[in-house]
């Protein structure tokens, strides 16, 4: 059965529709992603996905962000994405339990890039591609039993922006979005979560096969009807155009799994309410949620073990306040954070299991040696729709992640032509402005 309404969505949808604060919103969800992708250009991972996509893709038209080569699209799709999710700070929604913008933007992106479209279009298919990959998520949770990654409904949503920005025909655009579910990574996320590697959320992979999969169908490849075609698709896609979910994207202030994250807010509490020196505590104990408690809680040799870790951020967090780039790339090892996370242990309560994942909450109690004890109220992860990150710490955010990559004045720009991509005759303009900062 084919989805109408889907189909008309993708192809209709029109920023001369958009209201003012949907704009606005989109215009925060791109600043972000960007911001996300430039702060883990430096990261083990990075070079390795940019070493394989030069090696097997070859050069083309799409940009790197940070990196001299330009590569085909599907090349620069992958190895923009890795660096997207790579400090794990990119946006995330709760109900697909992933990270919709670090598979959907770089495939986006890549094939703007090569076809060389006005902001203003580029903007409109992210938006399609933000929409319709949000959709995706929530109704493969529900079709499916098992956790699974972003890359497994991710590659939805980048196959419909990239489907809008390559002028797919209708009928291929059934394909192109049947093509990236079928080939889409469904891989068990849980078992990521117990032994972080570079695989994280299967975003890169996602986006490569997203970005794929409407190439393919343009060339005349078919696929199977998606998930959007099955019945249960009908209620959740019936307000497109009308509802945008991009209002419950969350954005995250902490370089570490969201699922840690109330637990930091805890901490950020009761510091704020007294004077609480690291050398003086004896035990922090945080009650939170069971995905939460299934974190690591081991001395992190790897980024990828400090981010997907409940004791590292929490310690570091208390020691410095503040888990970001510097902490999960250059302190793995630093005796204060991990004095910290030996005093740390960890209860599950019942209450916040309810809860998730609609949100994700977490208490936090710490008791000193001198005997007194300090609780924090439930606290739910900073940044969410309901507990939203102020416009100017969403700013922030943008600063701390860009400027020491490609300096204030740059940062400053870049912004600038974020929060103007509509008025831009050509996307190309956005990376124009980094290549004059470009790392070798």
């Amino acid at each position: 059965m084919k989805n109408e309404i889907l189909t008309n969505y993708i192809y209709s949808e029109s920023l001369d529709m958009l209201d003012i604060i949907t704009i606005k919103l989109l215009k925060e969800a791109l600043a972000d992603i960007i911001a996300c992708t430039i702060a883990g250009r430096n990261t083990k991972a990075a070079k390795i996905a940019k070493d394989f996509a030069q090696s097997q893709w070859g050069t083309g038209k799409s940009s790197l962000f940070l990196f001299p080569e330009n590569l085909t699209p599907v090349g620069a799709a992958f190895v923009n994405s890795t660096m997207a999710n790579e400090l794990d700070l990119d946006d995330g929604h709760r109900l697909t339990k992933g990270h919709p913008g670090a598979v959907i933007f770089p495939a986006i992106f890549a094939a703007a890039e090569e076809y060389n479209v006005s902001g203003k279009n580029f903007l409109t298919a992210l938006l399609v591609g933000y929409e319709v990959g949000i959709r995706a998520g929530i109704l493969a949770h529900k079709l499916r039993p098992e956790y699974h990654c972003t890359g497994s409904w991710g590659s939805i949503g980048a196959a419909a922006g990239v489907s809008r920005i390559i002028g797919l025909s209708k009928d291929k655009l059934d394909h192109a979005l049947g093509i990236a579910e079928y080939f889409g990574t469904y891989s068990p996320m849980m078992r990521c979560i117990e032994f972080p590697s570079m695989l994280k959320d299967g975003i890169n992979w996602g986006c490569m096969t997203g970005i794929s999969a409407s190439y393919l169908a343009k060339g005349g490849y078919t696929g199977i009807p998606s998930l959007f075609s099955m019945e249960e698709a009908v209620e959740l896609t019936k307000d497109l155009g009308t509802y945008y979910r991009i209002r419950e994207l969350y954005y995250k202030p902490h370089a570490c799994c969201r699922w840690a994250q109330p637990a930091i807010e805890g901490i950020k509490v009761i510091k704020a309410e007294c004077s609480l020196s690291a050398a003086n505590i004896k035990k922090i104990i945080i009650c939170t949620f069971t995905e939460s408690a299934r974190l690591s809680k081991k001395y992190p040799k790897t980024t990828e073990e400090a981010q997907y870790n409940l004791f590292f951020p929490a310690a570091a967090y208390l020691v410095y306040d503040e888990v970001g780039p510097k902490e999960v790339l250059d302190q793995l090892d630093d005796p204060l954070i991990l004095k910290i996370m030996e005093k740390i242990e960890v209860i599950i309560d019942s209450e916040f299991n309810e809860e998730f994942p609609k949100k994700a909450l977490s208490r936090v109690k710490i008791i000193t040696n001198d005997g007194s004890v300090y609780q924090s109220p439930v606290m739910q992860a900073k940044g969410d729709y309901d507990f939203p990150l102020t416009a100017e710490e969403k700013k922030e955010k943008f600063f701390w992640l860009t400027t020491p990559h490609i300096g204030e004045r740059v940062a400053y720009r870049l912004f600038d032509l974020i929060h103007n991509v509509e008025s831009l005759k050509s996307i190309r303009e956005l990376t124009e402005v980094l290549a004059s900062t470009k790392e070798e």
